[in-house]
Formats: C-alpha cells, structure tokens, sequence
C-alpha cells in the first residue's frame, strides 16, 4: 500500500509551480527590458551626436577660413577686383585723406588770400576736388599693382591675427590699449594721387615718403606729417582689431572655441558609434542619424543666409553693395561646405537605403541587376529577363525622359566646360544601354514567338 500525499503537499507543489513561472517570466522579462533600454540609450546618443555636429559644421568652416592662408585668401582674394570694394575703399581712404590733411581749410584760405570775394565756393570746390581724387584712387584700385598689395596684406593680416588670438606673438602693432592693422601704404598711395593738388594748395613741393608694409607705423605717421607739414593722429592709417584691454578675454574664447570644437568632434564620433552599438535595428539609427544631419545642416544654411541680409540691412547705405560683397564671399564659401557635406550625407543615406532588407528594396536591386544583365546580354546574347522586355517595351519615354533630365541640369545648374562633356558621355552611354537592350528584347520575343 502507497503513501498518498496529503493537502500540504500538495500545496507545495503548486506553490514551487508558480514560483518556476515568476522566475521564467522573469528571465523573459529581462532581454525585452534591455532592448528597451538600449533603444532609449539609442536615441539620447543620436539626439547628442546631432547637438555636436550642429556644432561642428560652422565651427569646422570658421576655423579653416581663418587659420588656414590659403582658404583665407581664396575668399578674399577675389575681393579686390570687386567693382563695390574699390569705390568704398577709395571713398573712405580719400575722406580719410581730406579729413586728416583738412583740405577744405587749406583750399579756403587759399581762395581767401586770392580771392577773397569767392570765399564761399571753398566747399564746392573741395566736393569736386575730393570727387575727382576718389576716381583717381579707384583706378589706382582697380589696376594690377593694388590686386598684389591686397593679398600680400590680407595673407600679412591673417598670419598676424592668428598669432594674436593664439597669444603666439605680437606681429600686430599695439598703439595705446588697441591693437591695430596698419593700412597706411595703401593711404600713401592714396596721397600720391592727391600730391601734385596739394602742392599746389600748400604752394610748396610735396614729396611723400616711401612707406610699406615693414615700415614701422610711428615712423611712417611722423614721415607723412614732415611731408605734408601738418598733425597726423596717431592711430592714422590703422585699423583697430582689438582693444588692448579686452586681447586677453579674446584670446581665452579663441582657446575655448578651439577645445570645444574638438571636443564636440570626440563627442560626435563616440555618440555615432554608441548610438549604432547600442540600437537593435542599426540600418534604422542610422537612417534617423542621417536624416536629421541633413536637417541641421539645411537650417543652418537658411540661418547664415538670413543672418547675412541682417548684416548688410545694419550698414550705412552706401556700404551695403561692399559689405554684400565681403559677406557674400564669406557666406558662398559656408554654403560651398555644407553643399559637399549635404551630398556625402544624400549619398551615404541613398546606399544604406537601397541596400536594406525592405521589400521594394530588394525588388528594385532585383530589377536592376535585370537590366544589368540585360545589358551585358545584349552584346553576348544571354537571355533577356523581364525587366530587360519592360525597359524595351518603354525605350522611347525612357530616352526622351533622360534627355529631358539632361536639359534641365543644363537649363538650371551653373556646369562647367568638363561636366559638360561628361554629362554629354552620361547621356550617350544611357541612351545606347536602352536602344541596345530595347533590340536585343525585340529580338528574344521574336525568338520565343517562333
């Protein structure tokens, strides 16, 4: 006779049951909570990538403009034959000019001592006189000696600003608190066209002195006022860069602006490589990853672009053509960068697309590894699939649609002479594929009908 188990056992087995399925619930819980979790994880890493590389595309073009010679004069460079430059710079250099020497003075005592009578044209004449210099000093812009002057002082100034903000030397000259870029051969030059009116005025020689851009500017300053016999200001011919006082403060933001850069280049890589790590459906981060970067990188081309034509609205109205100019040269050079970035972005987004395990996806790879074939069959004579018969079925809309595609980047994109010829190529190599698999088609339906 078997000992039959009472209700407490049984209870204990019940019991031990439910306690098995809590633990595998629990262990079944656990993988759909780490998913969770790393989709979360997934996207915090995504949205701070983005977060640095909104930082990183301005901050990446901002350097490379000012810290590198060449990319610096490149934008400038072509400033200097600007039609808009050389009138404001001849315009202000020449009222510099007038304003220092106080022509207007010297020309109403002249006028007074012969004839006092007319006095009162002393401000005409000097209008018409200062016009008359201004044209002169235009040309003087306008001609081969004044493009060389532009960019060995603009290459001078880069190099000197540079060293400044990297607190590496002090090429800039520092009169009083201010730092300052001396402009003053570019003024003697001015005063050259001016040289035999004013000997005039003066009613004695005026010989100038032979300044350039190694002249030390105190030095340069006391020559012109021996020359000319009048009180310069000292910070005559000189722009000012920065104020002494404030140098240091300028130079520690250049320093943070520089680490956080590189800091958001490090934080940008490892959130990229986190948020793919991490995700459960890579193909999918990534698509989300380069969508909202070619986001960022549009609006930021809209914000410059509109913070541009703010720009240009703050400035005097006869500066703006120039300041457009200047800004515009700058801007075209941001928008050059982030166009190159925008279509490594469209590329690499169209590839992971095309390439995923997405049904239409995988017909449409089928589809062209078709044509392909197609193609191939059409000079060897292998058979010719479906895809290849619908191609030859539409060869004449396909040709006319690729011919029309040709004429509207023709019609509405700035190409040079040699992407002319190679969308000319494009165009002839497209257009033979389709007559070439269109007839080899016709021929295999022919084949298949007999």
């Amino acid at each position: 006779m078997s000992d039959q188990g009472g209700p407490e056992d049984l209870e204990a087995v019940r019991a031990e049951v439910d306690r098995l399925k809590d633990e595998v619930e629990k262990l079944e819980a656990r993988p759909k909570k780490r998913a969770r979790l790393r989709k979360v994880f997934a996207v915090v890493f995504v949205v701070i990538a983005v977060l640095a590389a909104s930082a990183i595309t301005p901050g990446l073009w901002a350097r490379r403009t000012v810290y590198e010679t060449k990319r610096y004069i490149a934008v400038v460079g072509p400033l200097a034959s600007d039609p808009a430059i050389q009138e404001a710079l001849a315009r202000e250099l020449t009222q510099a000019v007038f304003t220092a020497v106080d022509i207007q003075s010297k020309v109403q005592a002249a006028i007074a001592q012969r004839a006092p009578k007319l006095e009162f044209i002393a401000g005409p004449v000097t209008t018409s006189l200062q016009g008359f210099v201004q044209d002169q000093v235009q040309k003087l812009f306008a001609s081969d000696q004044f493009q060389q002057f532009w960019i060995n002082a603009n290459t001078l100034l880069q190099q000197q600003v540079v060293a400044v903000l990297d607190g590496k030397s002090e090429a800039v000259t520092v009169q009083g608190n201010q730092v300052v870029f001396n402009y003053l051969p570019l003024l003697n030059d001015a005063l050259a066209q001016l040289s035999g009116t004013l000997s005039t005025i003066l009613n004695r020689q005026i010989t100038l002195p032979t300044i350039t851009p190694d002249t030390v500017p105190s030095q340069a300053v006391a020559s012109l006022e021996t020359a000319l016999g009048v009180s310069l200001p000292p910070t005559f011919g000189s722009v000012t860069l920065f104020q002494g006082d404030e140098l240091t403060s300028v130079q520690n933001a250049v320093s943070i602006f520089n680490k956080t850069l590189i800091l958001a280049i490090v934080v940008f890589i490892l959130s990229v490589a986190l948020a793919l790590v991490l995700s459960t459906n890579r193909r999918r981060t990534l698509l989300q990853l380069l969508t909202a970067l070619i986001v960022v990188v549009v609006l930021e081309r809209r914000f410059a672009i509109a913070q541009a034509s703010n720009v240009v609205s703050m400035v005097k109205p006869e500066n703006q053509a120039a300041v457009q100019a200047i800004i515009g040269a700058f801007l075209s050079s941001l928008l050059l960068a982030t166009k190159r970035i925008l279509w490594v972005l469209f590329v690499v987004l169209i590839v992971a697309v095309v390439t995923a395990p997405y049904p239409w996806a995988v017909r449409a790879r089928a589809w062209v590894r078709d044509v392909g074939r197609a193609g191939v069959g059409a000079v060897r004579g292998a058979e010719i699939g479906p895809a290849a018969a619908w191609v030859g079925q539409h060869r004449d809309a396909l040709m006319l649609a690729g011919a029309v595609v040709a004429a509207i980047v023709l019609l509405f994109a700035s190409i040079s002479l040699g992407w002319f010829l190679v969308l000319a190529v494009v165009l002839v190599l497209y257009e033979l594929a389709l007559y070439r698999i269109a007839a080899a088609s016709r021929v295999d339906t022919a084949e298949v009908g007999i």
